[in-house]
C-alpha cells in the first residue's frame, strides 16, 4: 500500500470513527496533562517487554539498541499528543507497522502494548485533570479515537507489509524451484543421448538439444522457424513423417502421450544419412490449449547397421553352407557341360545355326560359373594380405582392367585432390576388386560420352583421421529404391547381373574398417568410400 493510498485510508478511518477538530484540540489540553509523565511511560513499556520472553527475543542489539527504541518511543507519544494528523503523521505511523514486520515482533503485541499506554494516559487524566468531569469524559474519549487511528493505520502497514514479505518469500521460493527445474531440464537436454525437437503447431522448429546439434550439425539459429520437415528430413519420407508424426500428435487426446512412431532418415549437414525413430506429442498450457509440438528422435542407425551386419552373417553362413555342399557337383556338371559343348561346336562347324545354339550353351554356362564363382567368392570369409600402396593405383589399375569394357567407346576417367597421393596399408587386390565393380557399374549405366571423377579429401571417421574417396559417374542416378538396397545382395537392375557385385564392396570395403554409401548429388551415382588412415590388414 503506497502513502496517497494509506493516508486516503486514514481520513475514511477518521470519518468512520466521529474525529473531528473538537478532538484534535482536546489532545492539546490532554497533553499538557501527559507530556511530563513521556518518561514514565517509556520505562513501562520497555520493562513489560523485557520481561516477557516472545517480546524480549526481538532485542538482539542489547542495551544500546534499548536505549534507541526508548528515544523513538518517547519521539512517538510526543508526536501523537501534538499532530497535526496529516499525510506525514500517517507516514512516520506507517514505519512502526514496517519496523515491526523487520524485528518480527507478533502484531498481537503491538495491540497489547498499546492497550498498556492507552491504560497509564487514561489514569493521568483521570487523576490530574483540574476542568469538568464531562470534559474529562469527552477528552479520555478523544484520545481512545486518536489511539485507534494509530491502532489501525499501523496494523495495516503491519498486514500489507507481512503480506508482502510472504509473497516475495513465495516468489523467490518458486523463482528457485523453477531456476531449479530449469537447471535440471537445461541439464537433461544437454547430456540426453536422444533427439528433443519443439515445433510450433505449424511445425516450425522452435528449440532442439546439443545431441541434434552434434549429429546433425545445425545450430538452432540457423533453422530457427523453418519447416522441420523441410531441413531434416529426405523429400521422400516427409509427407510419411507429417501423418504419422505431426498430424497424429496433433489430433491426439490429452494425456496420450509420446505416439505417432515413425522411422525416417535424418539427412546431417554434410549430407550424411541417419535413420531416426521418431515419436511425438502435444504440449499443453495450464488451460489445456496445445501451443507446441514435441518430437523425441532415437538414432537407430548403429542398431540397424548391427542388426544387418547379424543377418548378413546368417545369410553368408547359409550361403557358405550351401555353397560347401554343391561346389563338387556344380564343378564337376559344368565342366562337362563346357566340354560337351566344345566337342559339339566342332562336330557342327559347317552349320552356323548350330553354333549359334552352341555359343549360347557356352554363355550360359560361363554367366551360370560366374554366378557360382561370386556366390563362394561372397560367402567365404575374408583374410587380407596388406601392403602399403599408393590409393590411386588401385582405380587405374582397375581403370585398365575393364579396357575390353570400354573399347569403342568415349569414357575417361579423371582424379581431383591431392589426397589420391596418399600411401595407405590395403590389400591391393581387394581394394582393386572394389574399385572394378564399382567402376564396371558406372560403364554400364551411362551412354556415351562417360565420365568418372574419383576426388580424394582428408575426413574422420569414428573420430579417427581418415581419407575420403567418392567416385561419381554422368549417369542417370539412383531411385530411391536403388539407393536403399544397393547394397543388399542378389539385387540387381542389370539383365545379366548377379546382384552381388556391390554387396561384395560393402564387404571388401567394410574388412578394411573402412565404410561405404550412397552420396548426396544432383546429377549421376556417387558413391562415397571412407577408409581410416590407420589401416586394418591380416598381414
Amino acid at each position: 500500500m503506497d502513502l496517497a493510498d494509506l493516508a486516503r485510508r486514514y481520513r475514511e478511518l477518521q470519518s468512520y470513527v466521529g474525529w473531528t477538530a473538537a478532538d484534535a484540540a482536546r489532545i492539546v489540553v490532554a497533553a499538557n496533562y501527559i507530556r511530563r509523565h513521556i518518561p514514565s511511560l517509556v520505562d513501562d513499556f520497555y520493562d513489560a517487554i523485557l520481561r516477557h520472553p516472545r517480546t524480549a527475543q526481538v532485542i538482539t542489539g542489547g542495551e544500546a539498541q534499548v536505549q534507541r527504541l526508548r528515544l523513538t518511543l518517547a519521539g512517538w507519544i510526543e508526536q501523537l499528543l501534538a499532530g497535526p494528523y496529516d499525510e506525514a503523521y500517517v507516514a512516520r505511523r506507517a514505519l512502526v507497522g514496517k519496523r515491526h514486520v523487520e524485528i518480527g515482533l507478533e502484531q498481537v503485541y503491538t495491540a497489547v502494548a498499546l492497550s498498556r499506554l492507552r491504560s497509564l494516559m487514561t489514569a493521568i487524566l483521570l487523576e490530574e485533570w483540574e476542568g469538568s468531569f464531562a470534559e474529562r469524559g469527552l477528552t479520555i474519549a478523544s484520545l481512545n479515537r486518536l489511539l485507534d487511528l494509530d491502532l489501525a493505520i499501523i496494523t495495516a502497514t503491519y498486514e500489507a507489509e507481512h503480506v508482502a514479505r510472504e509473497q516475495a518469500a513465495i516468489r523467490d521460493r518458486l523463482e528457485a524451484e523453477l531456476q531449479q527445474e530449469k537447471v535440471f531440464s537445461e541439464g537433461l537436454l544437454a547430456h540426453a543421448q536422444a533427439i528433443v525437437l519443439v515445433l510450433d503447431l505449424e511445425g516450425r522448429i522452435l528449440r532442439f538439444n546439443p545431441y541434434l546439434e552434434r549429429l546433425a550439425g545445425y545450430r538452432v539459429e540457423e533453422v530457427e522457424r523453418r519447416g522441420w520437415l523441410e531441413v531434416f528430413l529426405a523429400a521422400e519420407d516427409r509427407g510419411r513423417v507429417l501423418r504419422e508424426v505431426i498430424d497424429r500428435a496433433r489430433s491426439a487426446p490429452p494425456g496420450l502421450g509420446l505416439a505417432g512412431v515413425a522411422l525416417a532418415s535424418l539427412i546431417t549437414r554434410d549430407h550424411q544419412w541417419r535413420t531416426v525413430r521418431w515419436l511425438s506429442t502435444l504440449l499443453r498450457d495450464a488451460t489445456g490449449e496445445p501451443f507446441a509440438i514435441l518430437v523425441i528422435g532415437h538414432d537407430v542407425t548403429d542398431l540397424l547397421a548391427a542388426q544387418e551386419r547379424a543377418l548378413q552373417a546368417e545369410r553368408l553362413a547359409a550361403i557358405g553352407q550351401v555353397a560347401t555342399g554343391l561346389a563338387h557337383e556344380a564343378r564337376n556338371a559344368l565342366q562337362r557341360i563346357q566340354a560337351s559343348a566344345e566337342m559339339l561346336e566342332m562336330e557342327v562347324a559347317d552349320r552356323p545355326e548350330a553354333q549359334n545354339y552352341v555359343r549360347r550353351i557356352e554363355q550360359s554356362q560361363a554367366h551360370l560359373q560366374r554366378l557360382f564363382d561370386e556366390v563362394r567368392g561372397y560367402a567365404a570369409p575374408i583374410h587380407l594380405d596388406s601392403t602399403l600402396c599408393r590409393i590411386s593405383s588401385l582405380w587405374r589399375e582397375a581403370w585398365e582392367l575393364l579396357s575390353p569394357q570400354r573399347a569403342g567407346r568415349e569414357a575417361e576417367l579423371c582424379e581431383r585432390g591431392e589426397s589420391c597421393d596418399r600411401e595407405l596399408v590395403l590389400d591391393h587386390f581387394r581394394m582393386v576388386q572394389v574399385f572394378r565393380n564399382i567402376l564396371e557399374n558406372a560403364l554400364a549405366a551411362c551412354h556415351d560420352p562417360v565420365r568418372i571423377e574419383v576426388a580424394c579429401e582428408d575426413a574422420e571417421l569414428a573420430g579417427q583421421p581418415a581419407v575420403r574417396i567418392v567416385v561419381q559417374d554422368n549417369g542417370p542416378g539412383l531411385t530411391p529404391e536403388q539407393r536403399r538396397r544397393i547394397f543388399q545382395p542378389f539385387y540387381t537392375t542389370k539383365p545379366k547381373g548377379t546382384g552381388l557385385g556391390m554387396a561384395i564392396v560393402q564387404r571388401l570395403v567394410e574388412a578394411h574398417g573402412g565404410t561405404i554409401e550412397v552420396g548426396d548429388c544432383d546429377r549421376g551415382c556417387q558413391l562415397v568410400i571412407t577408409l581410416p588412415l590407420a589401416g586394418r590388414g591380416d598381414g
